[in-house]
């Protein structure tokens, strides 16, 4: 990981605390992996943090047990990140009592705390941005996942089972440093009838689809890409076709200014153009992403703007396609994050640009 400057974060967080006039605690993994960088979880699939944080009085305060705290200092945080912390207080797990002493060490008497699920609304705000010291990584993690979801549809055989697939994907992507915090896989007539299709003992004969969503060190990149064994028909052709052309047209029209729920509305109307007008009924759209898989859906009525620096990932599927991959919105046009790597690829033109998209493989 390049060098860190949380200071930034640490002084929104003092002035949100000044502004809430009380102390904050983060205990979120996706708050703590905002503000330090580094793996905040043990659970993959738990909300809670390993560690806290807390800002209270102009102080910076992490706070761990003694299991995680040699281990966050010397394999997770990034050097350059201690400066910003003041102090370091850590409490035995068999003891957890210590862990409410120490965090009232650092609170004046009655001083009022909130944490960070209270304040959910503002910590999205500030977390939504990308900082400029983790672009650089943020695009390597996007184009590690798409290595990695490429390399695993390489390495497909007729008969292996939606639970081999998910296991090659997962290998990949632990290969790359990424938590594949969703691994979902669709073989054959699955592809067709599930929207979530998490990997079962069903075995491939002709089509797959698999979906990831990876994590390193608190970001996300989000991908899904279909492979054909043989000949592709036509029909799956013209319908993977549709929702690629549909996604291209929103990674276009994700404009700083805009709401998610215009967004909606523009996603809508292209399923009408494209022939398939009640197939967004069937599947969430996608939406904004970054430090969890889906921070805010695209929804008729979600009034969230875009903004630069925002991460989006929109997902269009029709029956029996599915087309997605990550952007990050800039100020001279956005970029898809999760680039094609050793796919097919074709191009798309929008709005006076041409985006470059994966086609289906086919073996």
């Amino acid at each position: 990981m390049k060098s860190m400057d949380t200071n930034r974060r640490i002084e929104q967080l003092r002035k949100l605390a000044e502004t809430e006039n009380a102390a904050i605690l983060l205990t979120q993994q996706k708050n703590l992996s905002w503000l330090l960088g580094g793996r905040s979880h043990i659970n993959l699939a738990s909300e809670p943090g390993c560690c806290n944080v807390l800002v209270a009085g102009g102080k910076c305060v992490l706070i761990a047990n003694n299991i995680e705290a040699k281990r966050l200092e010397e394999e997770e945080i990034p050097s350059d990140v201690w400066a910003g912390i003041d102090t370091v207080e850590v409490w035995s797990w068999f003891n957890p009592a210590d862990r409410e002493r120490l965090l009232r060490l650092h609170l004046a008497e009655g001083a009022p705390l909130k944490t960070d699920v209270e304040l959910e609304a503002r910590m999205l705000k500030l977390r939504s941005i990308i900082d400029d010291d983790r672009i650089g990584e943020l695009k390597q993690i996007g184009r590690w996942t798409a290595e990695a979801i490429e390399r695993a549809a390489l390495d497909i055989h007729p008969g292996d089972s939606e639970y081999t697939i998910a296991g090659r994907l997962a290998c990949q992507c632990y290969e790359r440093g990424l938590d594949p915090i969703v691994n979902l896989i669709a073989v054959d007539e699955r592809v067709f009838s599930r929207r979530h299709p998490l990997p079962t003992g069903k075995t491939l004969k002709s089509y797959a689809m698999l979906v990831v969503c990876a994590r390193r060190n608190g970001l996300i990149a989000s991908a899904t890409r279909l492979v054909h064994i043989g000949t592709i028909p036509d029909e799956i052709a013209h319908r993977y076709k549709a929702v690629a052309e549909i996604e291209t047209h929103m990674i276009d029209l994700t404009t700083q200014g805009k709401s998610l729920g215009e967004l909606f509305a523009s996603m809508k109307a292209l399923y009408s153009e494209a022939g398939f007008p009640d197939e967004y009924t069937r599947h969430h759209q996608g939406g904004l992403t970054g430090f969890t898989t889906r921070e805010k859906l695209s929804t008729p009525d979600e009034t969230l703007l875009v903004e630069e620096g925002q991460l989006y990932a929109w997902n269009p599927s029709v029956s029996g396609a599915k087309s997605e991959d990550t952007m990050l919105v800039g100020t001279n046009g956005n970029e898809i994050i999760t680039p094609v790597v050793a796919y097919p690829r074709f191009e798309i033109n929008v709005g006076g640009k041409t985006y470059v998209r994966p086609g289906i493989l086919q073996r």
